[in-house]
């Protein structure tokens, strides 16, 4: 089962997360959780403008639904899109976030 993080309160909770993972353009906190995957976005304005942040969000959803079958669960990711985010292409932001995804242990 997958879920998006949307509560505030759910977004303090990555003030202190389990584990970080860093690629290029991307920050994530996790923290391990007992049911399904669940996904939080944050983007900043250091990203772009308003157009960019969402196309940016759009994307990053829709990856989600791509591989939904895919990520592992029991962990809940706040995604941190870092500078030049907003520039990736279709392909190159698929191929970074899986490389995040890989990066989540297995064993939970």
């Amino acid at each position: 089962m997958l879920r998006r993080i949307t509560k505030h309160s759910e977004y303090l909770e990555f003030s202190s997360p389990d584990l970080f993972l860093r690629s290029d353009h991307f920050y994530a906190a996790v923290l391990y959780s007992p049911c399904e995957f669940a996904l939080g976005i944050t983007i900043g304005k250091k990203i772009g403008k308003a157009h960019v942040r969402n196309l940016l969000k759009r994307r990053i959803k829709a990856w989600m639904q791509l591989r939904s079958q895919d990520l592992p669960n029991g962990f809940r990711l706040n995604l941190i899109a870092r500078p030049g985010a907003g520039e990736l292409a279709w392909k190159e932001l698929c191929e970074e976030l899986n490389k995040v995804a890989a990066l989540l242990p297995q064993g939970s």
